[in-house]
């Protein structure tokens, strides 16, 4: 069961691990309870003065009264409006912080849930969650609570000046609180199962436009324009068929409940209006008490309208805090780790990316020395990335053991494990920062500039870097989308040159260079790799032949290794791979 279907059952533990997140700032929430309770207390007042004004000025004549009056009606005015000011800025500002410490709790938790977590969640929903979600908690955890102490007080205090007027026709009035109250309970758990479902709808609009927006180039060439816009139209059309489910539940609930409140109020000027209750009753205790009970519609009203802000953020708060459930990367080791030698060893190693999938990687033994460069050749989805992707950790084996200079992987503290090794993969990642940022990405001091030329000028980035505009200084835009393929893989290798890790991660760093470049990047390479334990990943065959040893693998199994001409030689799978390679080079 979903943590959203769970609050829709039981609502208050979701509510109250919320408040949580209010209560740091109970300071500010006090002071602005105690403005919202003058704020309540003066529109009491305002029914109260009804009576002496209708009995004392209109019927006595009372002319210090009268001229008491109008000096009064401006002093609560004045107090009710520093008190609105005061019991709004006050929760608003508790609002926006709780929106900022969930954000930034979230965003944390995004940097370390594992990659098994990102398989089986789009970025559209994680994107969705972070600016949507929260919002809905802004209300729920705060202001929500101010609407709820001023109507609640409000209530309270009309209620308190009803029974003073007139005690019996306040009990009467009261018969039908049971039939509002059954009302509230049946549209609060309509307002967070519908709410739970917009939150679905929303992150499937995001992830409509995300799907449109990187996917551009492919929706233009295929003319799928239609029919991108028609699957945009039926989820927006879904998202804005919930939204009036909500609106019908909220406008029915509040003309149900005037309906009922309407038969209370005739009932009463009935009963009131009988020859025994008029002889107890001055015209002004009449108005004062019809204006009070008539007043009470509209924080009843507002009730509702709170009501369903409270069920929304608590059906947001539910998935959020699903989120922030989430077991995040093991970090178990302790070992430290400053620099490591470079030798590693799969010992029997298993891997699966779920329980109820076949094995993805089955029995690989493999001894890699410090220093060597090991290339991992076979078809596509024989187990390559799979493999290499084990060593930082990115998952862990099902079984069997990785180590790295005699210990075991997990023993090492997972920051350590991570500094000893760079990566360039096929997939290159460029941040919304400079040039400069990105190839000196991560590094803490970060280095000066002279280091971050030499790596650009190593890999062959620098001949490019000084023609634009701002040099190092230049932002790349949103994933190095003013560079071309070739030019971010070259920023990449800068990137693991700068960081100057003692095992080095390519897989198909030069899948997106031309011949030029390309020869040009396996010069750095050769630069790079001396002294350094090199794991390749290359379909490019012809790359990879200096190779210290070659690891030939299929359906995740490594069925032959052994360097170049040695595997040429056995005429097996890396054989028949460089036959059908070379065959087709000579083609084309």
């Amino acid at each position: 069961m979903s943590a959203a279907s769970d609050a829709i059952r039981k609502p208050w533990p979701t509510y109250r691990r919320l408040l949580g997140y209010s209560l740091p700032h109970w300071r500010v929430m006090v002071l602005a309870s105690i403005a919202t309770a003058g704020f309540a207390a003066v529109d009491a007042s305002f029914a109260a003065m009804v009576k002496p004004l209708l009995d004392k000025a209109f019927v006595e004549q009372n002319q210090a009264y009268i001229r008491t009056m109008p000096l009064l009606i401006v002093g609560l005015f004045l107090l009710r409006g520093i008190s609105s000011f005061c019991a709004t800025y006050g929760m608003s500002w508790v609002a926006r912080r709780v929106v900022k410490d969930v954000r930034g709790q979230l965003f944390e938790k995004l940097l370390r849930l594992p990659a098994r977590y990102y398989d089986h969640v789009s970025s559209s929903q994680l994107i969705a969650r972070l600016t949507y979600h929260v919002e809905q908690l802004a209300d729920a955890a705060s202001t929500v609570l101010t609407s709820v102490l001023k109507d609640s007080l409000t209530i309270v205090f009309y209620i308190a000046l009803m029974t003073w007027l007139n005690w019996k026709l306040t009990v009467f009035a009261f018969i039908v609180v049971p039939f509002i109250a059954l009302i509230i309970r049946y549209v609060s758990r309509r307002f967070r199962k519908i709410s739970a479902r917009i939150q679905e709808s929303v992150s499937t609009v995001t992830e409509a436009v995300d799907e449109a927006v990187t996917g551009q180039r492919v929706v233009k060439v295929y003319n799928g324009q239609e029919f991108e816009a028609r699957y945009f139209d039926k989820v927006n059309e879904n998202n804005r068929w919930l939204s009036m489910k909500i609106v019908a539940t909220r406008a029915g609930s509040a003309a149900v409940i005037q309906f009922i409140a309407a038969w209370a109020v005739a009932a009463i000027v009935f009963f009131a209006t009988q020859p025994s209750m008029i002889e107890t009753m001055t015209a002004g205790t009449f108005t004062a008490f019809m204006l009070a009970m008539l007043s009470l519609m509209q924080p009843m009203k507002n009730m509702g309208s709170v009501n369903e802000r409270l069920q929304r953020g608590i059906a947001a708060a539910a998935e959020i805090f699903e989120m922030l459930d989430q077991e995040v990367e093991p970090a178990d080791g302790v070992r430290p780790l400053v620099r490591a030698r470079g030798a590693i060893e799969f010992d029997h190693v298993h891997f699966r990316y779920r329980d109820d999938l076949p094995d993805a990687l089955k029995d690989i033994n493999l001894t890699i020395q410090p220093g060597q460069t090991v290339a991992f050749v076979g078809r596509s989805g024989s187990g390559k990335t799979t493999l290499l992707s084990l060593l930082p950790r990115f998952y862990d084996v099902s079984a069997g053991s990785i180590r790295l200079d005699g210990y075991d992987l997990r023993e090492y503290r997972l920051r350590d494990l991570r500094n000893q090794i760079a990566l360039v993969d096929q997939q290159v990642r460029l941040f919304s920062a400079t040039i400069a940022e990105n190839i000196a990405y991560g590094l803490d001091p970060p280095p000066d500039e002279a280091r971050i030329i030499d790596a650009a000028k190593r890999a062959h980035a620098w001949e490019f870097i000084e023609k634009l505009p701002l040099g190092l200084h230049t932002p790349v835009g949103q994933n190095g989308a003013i560079l071309s393929g070739g030019q971010r893989q070259r920023l990449a290798i800068a990137r693991a040159l700068l960081k100057d890790a003692p095992i080095l991660i390519l897989d198909e760093a030069t899948s997106a260079l031309d011949t030029e470049s390309e020869r040009l990047i396996q010069a750095a390479l050769a630069e790079l790799v001396e002294g350094r334990t090199t794991l390749v990943i290359a379909h490019r065959l012809s790359t990879i032949q200096d190779a210290d040893l070659i690891v030939a693998m299929q359906d995740g199994r490594i069925v032959e290794t052994g360097t170049h001409q040695t595997l040429l030689t056995r005429n097996g799978l890396y054989a028949a791979l460089h036959r059908m390679q070379f065959e087709t080079e000579a083609g084309t």
